[in-house]
């Protein structure tokens, strides 16, 4: 029989509204918070170790759930879910995981796809660009003036589980920008001054894409090393996307030109 907690002072349940709550203590505990059957399942196909599992009862027979559980399984009361619950249309389940470092290594092949956040701020965002990476077989996700942390449940949430199925990064712009050039990697930085349209350039061979924040955009860094700069067509009167959108359609442009057997660049 797996254990009940029906108090929301239990420490357990205070410690695990830390984790949800605190990025520092996410680092220092290296654990993280997940919700929802498709994001468990998502992190424990992709090598995440579910440390404890936390379910209600009334919501879900946890027997019934899909994959082998190897852990403590601690069931909780209506009033106690209720308290970590941070989704509004939820399933009953809450896992606990610790987190794994990550290796920047990669195929040998010339048509690696990177893409570079620079300086991303906003959990929503940040999510969703991960979804797009997962749909458009983006090879890295290279996080560079970090400011977003990648296990914020609202990212976790809103990729759908995808920050677990992609290889993500955090690194010094100097050593991205190393790297890319010793792999022979060409590199595109978005900037809403560039005089090139994303459409007209050739992202075929290996190539790393760079956004950048939603309030500064791309670092000057990044102005400064790239091999062009590339912008999106602003037929209205804004002059910018969210940074989410841009980067969709410029990852898709890519999808399309390594699909298509002509292309002219002009």
């Amino acid at each position: 029989m797996s254990k009940r907690i029906t108090s929301a002072s239990n420490k357990e349940i205070k410690y695990l509204n830390k984790l949800l709550i605190k990025s520092s203590f996410r680092k220092k505990e290296r654990k993280f918070v997940v919700e929802g059957k498709r994001e468990i399942i998502m992190a424990v196909e992709n090598g995440f170790k579910i440390l404890k599992l936390y379910y209600n009862p009334n919501i879900i027979d946890v027997n019934k759930f899909s994959i082998e559980i190897d852990c403590d399984i601690i069931e909780l009361s209506d009033s106690v879910y209720s308290k970590i619950s941070y989704r509004k249309s939820t399933e009953g389940l809450i896992a606990v995981y610790s987190m794994r470092d990550y290796l920047l290594k990669l195929d040998n092949t010339n048509n690696n796809l990177a893409l570079v956040l620079d300086g991303i701020e906003k959990p929503g965002n940040l999510g969703a660009i991960l979804r797009t990476c997962d749909a458009t077989n983006v090879s890295v996700i290279i996080l560079t003036n970090h400011k977003c942390d990648i296990f914020n449940p609202n990212v976790i949430r809103s990729s759908l589980g995808a920050v677990f199925s992609k290889l993500i990064i955090s690194m010094r712009s100097d050593d991205a920008y190393t790297f890319f050039k010793k792999n022979n990697y060409s590199i595109f930085s978005t900037s809403s001054k560039a005089k090139k349209m994303y459409d007209k350039v050739n992202f075929k061979k290996s190539c790393a894409i760079v956004v950048g924040s939603e309030k500064k955009g791309i670092s000057d860094f990044w102005k400064e090393k790239c091999c062009e700069l590339i912008k999106l067509p602003m037929l209205g009167k804004i002059n910018s996307l969210n940074v989410s959108v841009s980067a969709a359609i410029i990852l898709y442009e890519v999808n399309r030109q390594r699909n298509s057997k002509k292309n002219s660049f002009k």
